[in-house]
């Protein structure tokens, strides 16, 4: 039972981010518009995380289906791929590595600002106790 509702959240915030993305003419996909709105539904807690972790383990221990339609539509485009495989491969490398750097990078800033907040939040605590 968890999973069905898992998926009906998941469902409804897709169409949701869908139906946004068409009215307000939002230039992203509706998908990410629902995967954004998702995500803040769970860090504000209108949306528990309970409600659609089992539905998402599902959907991920599965995810590779989800591949096979894009897999037949390059197998069907392999004459244009062997044309120039070269600069494929390069923009599939250099794609991969911006956005693995990216990534970090911001990861990075976060924990870093992170820590930052939490030794002002010490100091000002050890402040207040020599203060009183």
């Amino acid at each position: 039972m968890k999973i069905i509702r898992g998926i009906i959240v998941l469902l409804a915030f897709y169409g949701a981010g869908v139906l946004l993305a068409k009215w307000l003419h939002i230039p992203l996909p509706g998908n990410i518009i629902g995967m954004l709105m998702l995500t803040l539904a769970l860090t504000t807690g209108v949306v528990k995380l309970d409600w659609v972790e089992q539905a998402s383990e599902l959907l991920i221990r599965h995810m590779m289906l989800f591949f096979v339609p894009i897999l037949v539509g390059v197998a069907s485009y392999l004459g244009i791929i062997a044309e120039n495989p070269i600069g494929l491969l390069l923009a599939m490398v250099l794609g991969t590595a911006c956005v693995m750097v990216v990534t970090g990078r911001v990861i990075q800033w976060y924990l870093d600002r992170r820590r930052g907040k939490e030794a002002t939040d010490t100091i000002e605590m050890e402040r207040r106790t020599l203060d009183a």
